[in-house]
C-alpha cells in the first residue's frame, strides 16, 4: 500500500499536465486575423517566402510582379552588395501588439505596434530598433485569414 501512495501523486500530475497541453493547443490552432499579420510580419522581416502564404492574391501580384519574389531578391541582392549572407539583413521583430480598428462580416482592419531590430548586425553596431506601427486590412479567404494591401510597402 505504500508504494502505491508515492506513484499516485507523480501519475497525476503527468494526467494532469498531458490535460492541460491538449487544452493549450486549441487555441494556438485557431486562425485569427492577429494571428495571421503577426506570422505575416515575422516572415516578412526575416525575409521568408512562407509570407506569401498569409498575403492575399491581390496583394501578391502588382502590375504582374510577384512581390513577394522581388522584395526577397532585392533583399538578397542587397546583402550580396554588402559582402554579407542573408542572416545579416533579417531583422528580428519584438513586442509584437495588434489592436482591432475595424471589423465586418469578411475583413478587419488591425493597428500593428511592435519593433524590428537586426538580430545580429545590432550586436556590432548598435543600431537602435526600428518601430513598427502599421494599419492592416486582414480578409477572411477559404476560412483562412489572409493579409492585403501594401503593407511595409512590400511593392514598392
Amino acid at each position: 500500500m505504500p508504494r502505491i501512495n508515492r506513484i499516485a501523486p507523480f501519475a497525476l500530475t503527468v494526467i494532469i499536465g498531458v490535460a492541460l497541453q491538449i487544452l493549450f493547443i486549441f487555441p494556438d490552432i485557431k486562425d485569427t486575423p492577429a494571428k495571421a499579420v503577426i506570422e505575416f510580419t515575422e516572415a516578412y522581416f526575416q525575409a521568408d517566402k512562407a509570407m506569401a502564404d498569409r498575403l492575399c492574391e491581390e496583394s501578391k501580384i502588382v502590375n504582374n510582379i510577384d512581390v513577394v519574389d522581388q522584395y526577397i531578391q532585392k533583399k538578397n541582392q542587397e546583402a550580396s552588395d554588402r559582402g554579407f549572407g542573408m542572416f545579416y539583413m533579417s531583422d528580428s521583430v519584438y513586442n509584437l501588439r495588434t489592436h482591432m480598428i475595424h471589423q465586418d462580416d469578411s475583413s478587419v482592419e488591425l493597428r500593428l505596434t511592435g519593433e524590428a531590430k537586426p538580430a545580429l548586425k545590432a550586436f556590432f553596431t548598435e543600431e537602435a530598433a526600428k518601430p513598427i506601427d502599421e494599419v492592416v486590412r486582414v480578409v477572411r479567404h477559404n476560412g483562412k485569414w489572409l493579409v492585403c494591401g501594401n503593407i511595409f510597402s512590400i511593392a514598392g
